[in-house]
């Protein structure tokens, strides 16, 4: 769970790193300086801090002034997306964060992912990050996890009656967690398990952070939602869903995405961003890792929100970006 208690010394230090290890390339583009702008402003709320007068930044104050670990962990994430961020991957930025991640004496596999895509071993970096979610997705003791993977293969080759156990969520109340899920896939000419191009049951639990946390499905909505799975994640490869779809919609390389979906670049909004992270801090479970979604299909997502402390939205049925142009990136009532 992200850790938003920093002072204002660490907010600086944090801010400061991040412009260093991957500096704005020019005066017209400066997605560096816009992001520590959007996590000043919307995750710290302190909108007084003056970027330009942050003390200087070195590996060595980085590790000093974050002596917990779990503050340091995320913070070195944090230095981690900005080679990301111009859209090219430069190899002395990530020099300059494996500098820092080497002094801070740190080495999370969202490190090895960007190491490897700057060296262009995309396959590789693919194979690694997909055991990783494999394992993360698939909670439970080793025979669970056995039985939900042969379930979930036998469902992408086809399924007819795992199919029609998600068409007939279309039966629930209105306002339900499940009838909320079954307008969000038929909205979206999504298929659900069972049915022959679905993308599994682990993309129905991200479907959810979806939907509870009211971000949309476009490629600013992707990343925006990823922010929030890595906030409330319990473990690292929350991170890691981060650099998927940095890869997918800010790089342009069609690194996790199945066929039919298009990769696309610039597609981050540093603001949409920071709040996802500030949303995701304020949730108290892992959805993903800690909550079967089955468990309360019959619930109103009114209750779950709450019951997640989710607090910032209340749109029960988000309208499908591709089909409606008014639709919106997200439908947080937040600052």
């Amino acid at each position: 769970m992200l850790d938003t208690g920093y002072t204002r010394e660490q907010v600086a230090e944090l801010l400061s790193a991040m412009l260093t290890v991957a500096p704005d390339r020019d005066d017209e583009h400066r997605p560096a300086r816009h992001f520590a702008t959007a996590l000043r402003d919307h995750l710290f709320k302190m909108p007084d801090l003056d970027l330009d007068k942050l003390p200087y930044s070195t590996p060595e104050g980085f590790t000093e002034v974050f002596l917990d670990e779990r503050q340091r962990m995320q913070s070195l994430q944090l230095l981690i997306i900005m080679p990301y961020l111009s859209g090219k991957l430069h190899d002395d930025d990530v020099q300059r964060v494996d500098l820092y991640a080497r002094t801070a004496n740190l080495s999370p596999d969202s490190l090895q992912d960007l190491n490897n895509l700057v060296n262009g071993r995309i396959k590789k970096a693919l194979i690694l990050y997909g055991r990783r979610a494999a394992n993360e997705f698939t909670p439970g003791t080793p025979v669970q996890k056995l039985k939900s993977i042969v379930r979930e293969v036998h469902s992408l080759a086809g399924d007819k009656k795992r199919a029609e156990v998600y068409e007939q969520l279309s039966s629930l109340e209105e306002g339900t967690f499940g009838r909320t899920l079954y307008n969000f896939y038929r909205n979206r000419d999504f298929k659900f398990p069972g049915q022959k191009g679905n993308l599994g049951e682990s993309a129905v639990r991200h479907d959810c952070v979806h939907i509870l946390s009211g971000t949309n499905t476009d490629y600013a909505g992707e990343i925006a939602v990823s922010a929030i799975e890595a906030a409330m994640a319990s473990s690292e490869v929350g991170w890691e869903m981060v650099t998927e779809v940095l890869v997918d919609f800010q790089l342009g390389i069609a690194w996790t995405l199945p066929g039919g979906i298009k990769a696309e670049t610039m597609n981050f909004d540093p603001d949409l961003f920071s709040r996802g992270l500030a949303v995701g801090s304020k949730i108290n479970t892992d959805l993903i890792h800690d909550w079967n979604f089955w468990d309360d299909i019959e619930t109103p997502i009114s209750v779950l929100r709450q019951r997640f402390g989710i607090t910032d939205v209340d749109i029960v049925d988000m309208p499908a970006p591709e089909k409606d142009p008014g639709a919106q990136t997200s439908y947080w009532n937040i600052d």
